[in-house]
């Protein structure tokens, strides 16, 4: 599914900026504009209920400047382990999901 996002994108580009192969700069957006979708993907289905459709916090704590306070690696650790009443997803997401989500959150700095 992943795959046919990113062609499906790449597809969309390439119709709008006519014939031609898109520059190394624009296929770099069109990767970055479908890893945060998938990322954002994963929040609503995993984060969303506990952290707030915007971020802003519910039962758990606010992450829209997660990445001024904790590193990547840090917000990968407590998406895996779990920390403060939040329950760990090492078992029920992928390496590369907890990857994805981590740099995600991480960029959120303001």
């Amino acid at each position: 599914m992943r795959v046919a996002s990113y062609l499906i994108v790449f597809f969309l580009l390439a119709a709008v900026s006519g014939c031609g192969s898109p520059s190394a700069e624009e296929q770099a957006e069109v990767t970055a504009s479908a890893e945060d979708t998938s990322a954002m993907q994963l929040y609503k289905k995993n984060c969303m209920s506990c952290h707030g459709n915007d971020l802003s916090g519910r039962v758990g704590p606010s992450l829209q400047q997660a990445g001024s306070r904790l590193t990547e690696e840090q917000i990968g650790d407590i998406i895996k382990a779990g920390a403060r009443g939040m329950p760990g997803y090492e078992k029920s997401l992928k390496t590369e999901e907890i990857a994805q989500l981590a740099t995600w959150l991480s960029a959120k700095k303001e």
